[in-house]
């Protein structure tokens, strides 16, 4: 027999600097889940029918269960605006996980969605602390030996086809790309895709609640962390995992060169450079370089690193040399600020100010361990020289 989670009412918290109410759901996941959070949000006397809907977040800890029933409770914290989060020395896996992806902004309008109407398209809510375990895994058959009937296997098959086929089709309303559920569908059961590194739990939208190390803490940036951030940043905020993109950003990195050698403009040793450009009163160094082609492949995408500083961020714009980058500002008159939001100034992911701000671990390789995001910052700083502040 599988015993049901436990939903209880935690109490206030803070949560993403805000005030919340929480709840705990803990233990394996079945069918009956969906009907206890319900119960157990009338039973706190947390109603929709104020005002004022307060934020509300889900804690999670449970190894899975019913692969059904965590889709059946991503869809429900979606539908309720309910946030998910993971807390340090928890774990949630496999149906766990897919609940886990549903947690959501809180609702602006405090009338939840219906169960048969469009699914909402608030921006996610969904984070994990220090030290929480996060891991998926493709839904299995989970038969004991007398119970491998033709028809008990039949039907086991054909519920996790059917789960898989659902979480595609809802993927795109949890905010996460189809061109990405290789990653969760392909791990088994004893082998799960763990959201503990830096690519994980960026292109899956994963608020990584540890600020230890923020930006403003950094003794400067080097050219390493730059690169890093660039091409991380420029698949993160679509949705994507950044794990390819370093070859080629590496393969448009050499193309500039040789056709800057071609030309015989000089450009070649500007395929990474800094630049000075006006910021407000005083200037500011900007770094640039190439780390993509553009979709039609006529011109490079460049990336801007900038301002040098605690608000530093990223930017991208087409252009075919660094000369054509710069042309908008006219001779070295125009201002970071009009430069940074004109029409060239690509428009890339969601338009989620929390996502798009750049932090520390957007700097390291999207294979770096959460944990290990500060050492190996630390280790760029040591050997590398910094670009150097305005």
């Amino acid at each position: 027999m599988v015993q049901a989670a436990d939903v209880r009412f935690v109490g206030k918290v803070e949560h993403e600097g805000s005030e919340a109410v929480a709840f705990r759901l803990e233990g394996e996941i079945d069918d009956t889940d969906s009907a206890s959070v319900k119960a157990a949000l009338t039973k706190a006397g947390i109603v929709n029918d104020g005002e004022v809907w307060p934020n509300i977040v889900v804690e999670l800890d449970s190894a899975g269960g019913s692969y059904q029933a965590g889709l059946d409770l991503a869809l429900l914290f979606r539908r309720l605006g309910l946030a998910t989060v993971v807390r340090s020395g928890d774990h949630c896996f496999s149906a766990c996980a897919l609940a886990f992806l549903g947690g959501t902004e809180h609702a602006t309008d405090p009338t939840p969605a219906a169960e048969d109407g469009p699914i909402p398209d608030q921006l996610p809510d969904r984070s994990i602390e220090r030290d929480a375990a996060l891991g998926f895994h493709a839904p299995y058959l989970d038969l004991r030996d007398s119970s491998y009937t033709a028809d008990n296997v039949s039907d086991a098959y054909t519920a996790a086809v059917l789960g898989i086929s659902r979480f595609i089709a809802i993927a795109d309303h949890l905010y996460v790309s189809s061109a990405e559920l290789p990653k969760l569908l392909k791990p088994t059961r004893d082998d799960l895709y763990m959201a503990d590194n830096v690519d994980a739990v960026r292109f899956l939208g994963i608020d990584y609640t540890d600020y230890t190390l923020q930006i403003r803490d950094l003794k400067g940036f080097t050219p390493s962390m730059v690169l890093n951030a660039c091409v991380n940043r420029y698949f993160h905020l679509r949705g994507r995992s950044s794990l390819s993109g370093y070859g080629a950003a590496a393969a448009v990195r050499e193309e500039f060169v040789e056709g800057s050698k071609l030309l015989e403009n000089g450009e070649e040793k500007q395929v990474f450079g800094v630049r000075r450009i006006k910021y407000g009163e005083r200037s500011t160094s900007v770094a640039f370089t190439p780390i993509a082609k553009t979709d039609d492949g006529r011109s490079f995408v460049w990336c801007l690193f900038g301002p040098i500083g605690p608000d530093a961020t990223t930017l991208y714009k087409p252009a075919g040399t660094v000369d054509e980058l710069f042309a908008e500002l006219k001779n070295g008159q125009g201002q970071w600020w009009e430069f940074s939001s004109s029409e060239t100034t690509m428009k890339i992911g969601r338009p989620d100010p929390f996502e798009a701000m750049m932090r520390v671990l957007d700097m390291v390789p999207p294979e770096t361990k959460l944990a290990d995001v500060g050492g190996t910052v630390m280790q760029y700083q040591a050997n590398e020289p910094t670009i150097s502040q305005p």
